[in-house]
């Protein structure tokens, strides 16, 4: 439940928001709850019956070494679980940080799906590779300020506008907050009745940014309260604007986290070997597809983007619950001519792309630094969250190719079977 703001502000509290957050401790129980040596889960005082598998898969003896690891990461910590991981790729990424071939680790235990994958990257990669740009990179955090009518709120809404306002927030954020990238904060101001949404956006640079936008809307609420000269009834951190970790057409259009966009081109002769139809079939089932999407009220127009990011942000130790507003994106497929040779519909090559601009992605802070994530990131050899990024375009992109392929050829049902019940 989010509390209501009416603590005053000053320069020495603005300084210890942080580290005050940050030394809350609402948990004070032991490193790890399952004790090997007992074979007892104590959880408030109660033996909790597990079984005898429970201490080789969960609290077996490197997990429960490891709690101190795990330590600010999960409360209430009793062990791990063994979530499947395997590779697709080689997958040739033609960007401005991923610039090579890469093996991909994806996390999943749902059958067929790396195969799919897999299928893709290699089209891709025959094809010469997935071109992916970043467009802008900004995490979001959209406190609301609420009046008794809205006139009330307009005038706030009017005083929030002013250049000076948002140029005094802005260096409030940037002197209490570290490593952002000055020139991409943004504040945008939105009135809905008598409430006012301030939408902050910050650049946290390696970091996926979600905790540290909080502190920064923090900051933006406390700056307010001392300096708006009229009466603020209401703030909270957050009031829905924001959409986080839910599908919005707030983050299809302006987006959130890395906005990017990818596509490539896959010869005829490679779609025929490989995905096993034609640029003309393919292109017009994926555009039959969307239509469909979009007749049915779809946020998101792909095949299956969740499961490319879900796979991809288990993998790397990014957090998979932001699959719900990073597949808002938009794949489509068309057909060009590069070489200049035939115009016919048969004779061309296929042209593939995705828009992806709410991808919540880091290479460090979260769940980044746990020693199984970072063994993963080493396969790729991935440094910075601008090269993960890119990385993950190309991955999505992959699936669309081979889930539309397999839908278009009739093998979507058997190509499951076959790899699931041998």
């Amino acid at each position: 439940m989010l509390s209501r703001l009416v603590l005053p502000l000053s320069r020495q509290s603005i300084r210890c928001l942080a580290p005050c957050l940050s030394q809350t401790r609402h948990f004070s129980r032991p490193l790890c709850m399952s004790d090997r040596e007992k074979r007892q889960l104590i959880v408030r005082g109660q033996n909790v019956p597990v079984s005898e598998e429970y201490w080789d898969y969960v609290a077996d003896e490197q997990s429960v070494k490891d709690a101190e690891v795990y330590r600010n990461n999960t409360e209430n910590y009793v062990g791990t679980v063994k979530y499947p991981i395997g590779v697709i790729g080689p997958l040739k990424v033609n960007g401005e940080y991923a610039n090579r071939e890469y093996v991909v680790p994806m996390a999943t235990h749902e059958g067929a799906l790396l195969a799919s994958y897999s299928r893709g990257a290699k089209a891709i990669t025959a094809g010469g590779g997935v071109t992916t740009r970043i467009k802008t990179r900004c995490m979001l955090r959209a406190p609301v300020f609420i009046f008794d009518n809205i006139a009330d709120a307009n005038q706030f809404y009017r005083f929030a506008h002013k250049a000076t306002t948002q140029e005094a927030i802005k260096d409030t954020l940037h002197k209490n907050i570290g490593h952002l990238t000055e020139e991409r904060t943004r504040i945008r101001v939105f009135q809905t009745d008598r409430k006012v949404h301030i939408s902050i956006g910050i650049d946290s640079q390696d970091a996926a940014g979600q905790n540290k936008v909080t502190y920064a809307g923090d900051l933006m609420m406390k700056w307010m309260k001392e300096n708006y000269p009229g009466k603020i009834p209401e703030m909270y951190i957050e009031g829905g604007f924001n959409a986080g970790k839910r599908v919005s057409v707030m983050h299809t259009l302006l987006g959130k986290g890395h906005s990017l966009v990818a596509d490539c081109i896959i010869p005829k002769e490679v779609c025929q070997s490989i995905l096993r139809t034609t640029p003309y079939r393919l292109q017009r089932f994926q555009k039959m597809h969307n239509r469909t999407n979009e007749f049915m009220g779809g946020i998101s127009c792909t095949a299956h983007a969740a499961n490319g990011l879900a796979a991809f942000y288990i993998a790397t130790g990014n957090d998979p619950a932001c699959t719900a507003e990073s597949q808002a994106a938009v794949t489509h497929f068309d057909l060009v001519n590069p070489s200049g040779g035939s115009t016919g519909l048969f004779d061309q090559d296929l042209y593939a792309s995705i828009t992806l601009n709410s991808i919540i992605i880091a290479s460090i802070g979260g769940g980044t630094s746990l020693p199984s994530f970072q063994a993963a990131r080493s396969i790729m050899g991935a440094t910075s969250a601008n090269e993960l990024a890119e990385i993950c375009a190309g991955v999505v992109l992959s699936g669309e190719l081979s889930f539309y392929a397999s839908m278009e050829t009739g093998t979507f049902a058997a190509a499951h079977w076959n790899m699931t019940h041998k």
